[in-house]
């Protein structure tokens, strides 16, 4: 009864009461049962179809809520019971019917299309004859319906969709209609159309005319030609592989139509007028033009700057060698009359700029092709962007302030040569009634600032100061922060500080005059208490940079700006950003005087070390050292107490990081008060021997402890002597220790023998070779890393029998003993070459140990490549032999160890060793050897490269990588990736003719034999790791340099890999990942997203189903959470696809049909949640 008298209420005389039952439907249909909403369904249809003219529009509208609003549940039965008649309506129905239906079915499927993919054919069968249909209107709603039909269409019938409109062109009576519905078509679709651009874009351009044909200047012809150039536009964002072909005739065409301006009866040769007219030209947008009514050209204009916008933000590679044609004449049309194209021209021209600093510097350090052209444009750009910041549109002006300070970071010193014009244009816009104007310009200068040279930038203090000061005192809180970001700039200006020695740079500029303004102004907004958080953080930063600049010129203000920063050190909000302004204080050159607040801040931040927040104690541990080294004078013997007592339980394996911050501030606290170390020392060699002790001590944090304790030995304190430590390390170990423990407690034991006596080192090693000739394993592996460590820096030959008794460990059973005796027999070598080295060459000749003595002898070049005052070159000639002996033995890890020795040559003596190298590749029956000549590059790489030499060979070694022996195939692949990851510039010339295409062919390749294992058969593919290797060089690549990958010929190997085997399916998941988040290759996964989507969804299904039937059976082991990480990397790679654009993503009905199963399903739903929380 409700339903029924809500519906008649639809034919009511009163508007209001039938807006009114409108919106009663609409909340009606999610409250009442099926059944009634097919109901009120069907009665809203017939009224249309059959009801009062006048009427018919309402209950269009009525339909449409229905549509919008009915429940998912229902949708489908809503879309079943209205698609035959609506489409009844539009075939046979009087013109407003066939326009209130296809209305209604635009809306119909855009919601509940893929529910009624059994009328898809009916649908697109009616529409395309409504296309010749009379009426304009028709049409026009018919080429929208189709559109949005299409993205629902299988590949099908999208594929004779286009094709029947493409083959009615020729015949049609009104082309433009179906240009109109192809150009559309092209949009909604996107990627989907790629297959028929070389059938569409002839056709597009030949209907886009002669931009200087009168007869073609209409409005129809402007719908048209914009039209195909949102069709162009839609081709470059979404279909870039497909569209590269016919570039070279879209750019030229969209440059041509940039200028379409019919209207326009000037000479487009005298648009740039000389800069001094500018002042009497402001209304410039209204010369020389003719009637402007219903001027249509200026959508053809915009169309055709988003085309060349939307290729240059597609194609990486085309940005360089775009500036000559394209970019000056995009500067040109700056002085657009129409404001919305005009807009469109700026925000072209800034992407032109963005993907220019998107682009990778070369690894050379020689400046990009684009970088260098557009600083020859800037002369240009800096002129035409002023003209328009001297107009009076608001937004052009923020459009030309976004482009300014893109460019501001993009070219270092952009604006060097053209500063005074640019403050004259400052000045006016901080002076501007419009908020929004003055904050872009307060961003601008605070970049401007930033990154040109102070000097410069100081005669235009005195005009720009007092403009953002009086900002400062604004009431939008957005323009006071930024205000007062640029004051504190300004400070810096007033005076620079240089970057190496930390000290002011001298000139003669005189900055006190600006000092108590600036104070002032800071200071109102520093004690305030109800202010914004953003304020409050700012005025702390500036306060605090003047304060570090100018503390001369404010002695007797000094001690209330450091009262109120300790009130805000005590306030939790602004806790962090005051302990970062007195980092600032405590590191000025001016020794501000910090003695009224050092002792309640030493307690203060004292009890910050115990708070939970990492991030609060990493600052304050950076603001104690600080405050250590530049008051240390000043603070008594219980501050440094206080401050050890609080850092050290913050030394221990669970955070490394703030350990080392630790360990730093307890070495600046005792070198600064030696006499608090017996008090301390308790507590401190507690944590500092659980920490030696620990496998996980590594970096930073284990050269912080070696200091720390190379500190104890120096100060020689009761509880910390040389003896103490020495004895309490060596006892901190137990039998079970792992390796890395013993090697870092080795470390330890080292850097104590280095600081301390003479008598001291002795009585040590006599302990040490004691461990060497028996005792525990423990004992004596701690004895070979501590021997080494020491013998790498000292003479050791004095010690009779150490290399026989160093030797003699390498027949110990225990592979880490053995390592360890080849460490320290190399390490001692270096202390004593002449002695060591013949030794360990001699004993290469024998017939046993060569692993461990390759190793030993690795660990001596190695050290010689690494240390600049060490010398191997008498040497070289001696160990080259050897070396090549081995260069073909059996044993992979002896030939790994010949590949890491002349890898660490080549840096020293990069001539020599690739003259050895390139002679021992040359014989093809060598295979061993060729493997360990290309193993060696690989080594080389991560040292100091002798790139220039390398350079003239790369193309010999290179040549591997279609090597007939898949391992020396394997090796090349590993050189190349390690190449890229470590020193880019020399294979860089070498990626696009030479390694991607190998690459390519590699992740394809399958090498598939059936192994006889007597009971049963196994396949064995021995393609797999080159398959990984070659996806991990492009990874690399990926990261490094990214402009030498064809991406969009790239996507059909990765098809293939997402559907190999695991490992090889998580590698393309990483790559997939990698190239949605890069906005220069989004548009080649979008082109192939269907393909993308097979593999990804094969791959859910089958690890969905062995996922549940292991859970089924209760087998929960390893193999269980293997199929768990394959399904998470899945689905983070499903994840970035759909981060690209929801609406690009969504225009596929299989990406859709993935998305909708993974929502439905509870496991996949919680695992998608998972990886967003993991962010």
């Amino acid at each position: 009864r409700i339903c029924t008298a809500i519906l008649k209420r639809l034919d009511d005389k009163s508007n209001d009461v039938q807006s009114k039952a409108i919106q009663c439907l609409g909340i009606l249909i999610k409250k009442v049962q099926q059944g009634q909403v097919f109901e009120i369904c069907d009665k809203l249809c017939t009224l249309i179809l059959e009801g009062t003219a006048e009427l018919r529009d309402i209950y269009a509208i009525g339909l449409k809520t229905l549509v919008t609003d009915v429940p998912e549940e229902s949708g489908r039965g809503v879309a079943q019971r209205l698609v035959g008649r609506l489409l009844n309506g539009i075939a046979n129905g009087e013109v407003e019917i066939r326009q209130e239906c296809l209305d209604c079915l635009t809306d119909l499927l855009k919601r509940f299309g893929h529910e009624i993919s059994m009328e898809h054919d009916a649908i697109t069968k009616v529409l395309l004859r409504q296309l010749s249909h009379e009426k304009k209107t028709v049409q026009k709603k018919a080429t929208g319906c189709l559109a949005v039909a299409a993205v629902v269409l299988s590949e099908a019938l999208l594929n004779g969709l286009v094709d029947n409109l493409l083959s009615q062109i020729d015949s049609a009576k009104d082309i433009r209609v179906l240009i109109q519905a192809v150009g559309q078509i092209s949009r909604s679709v996107g990627y989907r159309m790629g297959k028929h651009l070389d059938a569409i874009v002839p056709i597009f351009l030949k209907f886009l005319g002669e931009k200087d044909d009168e007869a073609q200047q209409t409005e129809v012809h402007n719908e048209l030609r914009e039209t195909i150039f949102q069709g162009f536009e839609s081709f470059a964002l979404r279909c870039p592989r497909e569209i590269q072909p016919h570039l070279s005739a879209i750019m030229p065409a969209a440059l041509t139509f940039m200028t379409y301006d019919p209207n326009y009866v000037g000479d487009d040769s005298d648009e740039e007028e000389e800069e001094e007219e500018w002042e009497d030209d402001e209304d410039f947008e209204d010369d020389g033009l003719e009637d402007e009514d219903d001027d249509t050209s200026w959508k053809v204009r915009r169309a055709a700057i988003k085309v060349l916008a939307a290729v240059m933000s597609s194609r990486a590679e085309l940005v360089g060698e775009s500036y000559a044609p394209y970019a000056r004449a995009i500067v040109a049309r700056f002085r657009e009359r129409e404001e919305n194209v005009r807009l469109n021209v700026l925000e072209c021209f800034t992407g032109f700029v963005q993907a220019t600093a998107l682009t990778p510097a070369r690894p050379d350090g020689v400046e990009v092709e684009g970088l260098t052209m557009l600083r020859e444009l800037l002369p240009d750009v800096i002129t035409a962007s002023l003209r328009q910041l001297s107009g009076k549109e608001d937004k052009t002006k923020s459009a030309v302030f976004s482009l300014l300070t893109v460019l501001c970071t993009t070219v270092s010193g952009a604006f060097a040569n053209h500063l005074d014009k640019l403050i004259v244009t400052v000045k006016k816009c901080l002076g501007d009634k419009n908020n929004s104007l003055k904050l872009d310009a307060l961003v601008f200068l605070r970049l401007a600032l930033e990154h040109h040279d102070p000097v410069k930038v100081q005669p235009y203090v005195e005009d720009l100061l007092p403009l953002v000061l009086d900002l400062v005192k604004e009431e939008w809180y957005k323009i006071i922060a930024e205000a007062l970001r640029v004051v504190t700039v300004f400070i810096k200006v007033l005076r620079p500080m240089d970057g190496d020695s930390g000290m002011f740079i001298g000139c003669d500029f005189d900055y006190t005059p600006f000092v108590a303004p600036i104070y002032a102004a800071v200071h109102l907004r520093l004690e305030a208490h109800d202010i914004d958080q953003e304020i409050k953080e700012c005025a702390i930063t500036a306060v605090g940079q003047l304060v570090a600049s100018c503390s001369n010129n404010l002695r007797t203000e000094t001690p209330a700006i450091l009262s109120l920063l300790m009130l805000r050190l005590r306030n939790d909000i602004t806790r962090v950003p005051t302990l970062k302004t007195l980092i600032t204080i405590c590191q000025s050159p001016a020794d501000v005087d910090l003695s009224p607040i050092l002792v309640e801040a030493i307690a203060e931040l004292s009890l910050f070390l115990r708070q939970q927040s990492r991030s609060l104690k990493q600052t304050t541990l950076e603001t104690l050292m600080a405050l250590v080294a530049s008051t240390s004078q000043q603070m008594d013997d219980e501050m440094f107490r206080q401050i050890l007592q609080e850092a050290a339980p913050l030394i221990s394996e669970q955070d490394l990081h703030l350990t080392h911050l630790s360990l730093r501030l307890t070495v600046a606290t005792l070198q600064a008060s030696p006499l608090v170390t017996g008090s301390m020392s308790g507590l401190l060699l507690e944590q500092s021997l659980a920490l030696a002790g620990s496998p996980l001590l590594q970096g930073r944090a284990l050269h912080s402890l070696l200091a720390l304790l190379q500190e104890f030995v120096k100060l020689n304190s009761p509880g910390t002597t040389f003896d103490d430590l020495y004895t309490q390390l060596r006892n901190s170990l137990t039998e079970g220790s792992q390796r890395q423990a013993i090697a870092n407690v080795g470390h330890c034991l080292a850097a104590l023998c280095v600081h301390t006596t003479e008598a001291k080192r002795a009585s040590t090693f006599d302990d040490l070779l004691t461990s060497l000739t028996g005792g525990e394993d423990t004992k004596k592996h701690l004895a070979l890393l501590t021997v080494g460590e020491l013998g790498q820096s000292r003479d050791l030959t004095s010690i009779a029998n150490l290399q026989d008794i160093i030797l003699a460990s390498f027949d110990s059973p225990s592979e880490e003993m053995k390592t360890a005796a080849a460490f320290a027999l190399g390490r001692t070598a270096v202390g004593n070459m002449g002695a060591f080295l013949p030794m360990i060459l001699s004993s290469l000749a024998q017939e046993k140990n060569h692993y461990l003595l390759l190793s030993s002898l690795k660990e001596a070049i190695s050290l010689h490549a690494s240390s600049p005052e060490l010398d191997f070159t008498p040497y070289l000639d001696l160990v080259m032999p050897p070396l090549i002996q081995h260069c073909e033995s059996p044993e992979e890890g002896v030939r790994n160890m010949v590949a890491e020795c002349f890898g660490a040559l080549l840096t020293m003596h990069p001539e020599t060793i690739l003259g050895q190298l390139g002679s021992l590749s040359q014989d093809p029956a060598k295979t061993l050897m060729r493997w360990t000549v290309i193993s060696s590059l690989r080594y080389s790489m991560t040292g100091n490269t002798p790139t220039a030499a390398l350079a003239a060979h790369m193309e010999v070694f290179l040549s591997m990588l279609r090597d007939e022996d898949l391992g020396v195939r394997l090796a090349a692949l590993q050189m190349c990736n390690a190449a890229v990851h470590h020193q880019p510039a020399l294979i860089q010339p070498f990626l696009a003719p030479l390694v991607v295409p190998v690459l390519f062919e590699t992740v394809l390749l399958k090498i598939e034999r059936v192994v006889d294992l007597g009971p049963f058969k196994q396949k064995v593919d021995d393609g797999l790791p080159l398959r990984k290797s070659a996806l991990g060089c492009i990874n690399t690549i990926l990261d490094n340099l990214p402009e030498q990958l064809d991406v969009v010929a790239f996507m059909s190997p990765l098809i293939i890999g997402l559907a190999d085997q695991q490992d090889v399916q998580i590698l393309c998941h990483q790559i997939l990942i990698k190239l949605c988040g890069n906005p220069m290759m989004k548009g080649a996964v979008l082109s192939t997203l269907d393909g993308l989507v097979d593999p990804l969804k094969a791959l859910v299904d089958k690890t969905l189903k062995s996922i549940n039937k292991k859970m089924k059976e209760n087998q929960l082991g390893t193999e269980l959470e293997r199929q768990n990480d394959l399904l998470r990397s899945c689905l983070r790679a499903f994840l970035a696809i759909d981060g690209i654009n929801s609406e690009d993503a969504g225009s596929s009905p299989k990406f859709k049909l993935l998305k909708d199963q993974i929502a439905a399903n509870d496991r996949l739903r919680s695992m998608v949640d998972a990886i967003k929380m993991e962010g």
